[in-house]
């Protein structure tokens, strides 16, 4: 039996949502003529892994809720709001004729979870604001690439190894903040990132019904990193490349 194929596309948040994320950046009008149009090649682009399954970044409780949205957009009763899941999720799982879509997420707090934000408003942290300083540039730099950019080539950037890679050590510098008897940045790293990231792999494995299953994934881009990491790790699947179809 063959191994199942998957694809993780990384992308922002077009919708400009208040999710907690430290990396926000304010999406272009989405629903302008032009972007709908870029959007309608990327979908157009993504056909061609010929996905089996469509799995987006929303917690498996809301899956009746978003499959009866799916549903109301198959019969036409549904208007795409801004939303990457809906702009890219749902219009791809329709052009294959797919009946639902899949909801793999974890974002849940945990009391064990420690929030860095406050700690740090309690005790000064130099390498808290050198690394959330760093992240600004990063997020000013990503702006300003989307502004001058059609939608396929800000993917391809977000996709890009290097600036995979580049979230990845924000994560790791992340993990030094705190002190010996208060570690915050490692715990909040690994009992958080860590563990989020774990359990969507974990969903996304429970996809698979047969070696030919191809499931594409949409999700934030500061994942990509390490849902590659434990999908390539786990030696379960035929890791493919976002370049290859955009």
């Amino acid at each position: 039996m063959g191994k199942p194929s998957i694809l993780v596309l990384g992308t922002a948040h077009f919708s400009n949502p208040d999710n907690g994320d430290l990396f926000k950046i304010e999406a272009a009008d989405i629903l302008s003529k032009q972007k709908q149009l870029e959007i309608k090649g990327v979908v157009d682009s993504l056909k061609r892994f010929q996905p089996t399954k469509v799995a987006l970044e929303i917690a498996p409780e809301e899956s009746e809720f978003i499959n009866g949205t799916f549903n109301d957009f198959l019969l036409g009763k549904f208007e795409l709001t801004r939303n990457e899941f809906h702009q890219i999720g749902f219009r791809l799982a329709k052009e294959m004729n797919h009946k639902k879509v899949f909801c793999v997420d974890w974002n849940s707090s945990d009391p064990d979870i420690p929030d860095i934000e406050v700690w740090t408003k309690e005790h000064r942290s130099e390498k808290y604001q050198e690394i959330i300083k760093g992240f600004e540039q990063t997020a000013a730099k990503t702006q300003d690439f989307l502004s001058n950019h059609s939608i396929r080539d800000f993917l391809l950037y977000l996709n890009d190894e290097e600036f995979n890679k580049a979230n990845q050590t924000f994560y790791m510098n992340l993990a030094l903040v705190g002190n010996k008897s208060d570690p915050v940045g490692a715990m909040w790293t690994a009992k958080y990132w860590y563990y989020r990231n774990l359990l969507i792999y974990k969903n996304l494995v429970e996809l698979i019904e047969t070696g030919e299953e191809r499931i594409f994934v949409l999700y934030g881009a500061g994942h990509v990193h390490l849902l590659h990491q434990f999908l390539n790790e786990s030696g379960l699947f035929e890791v493919e490349k976002v370049e290859d179809y955009l």
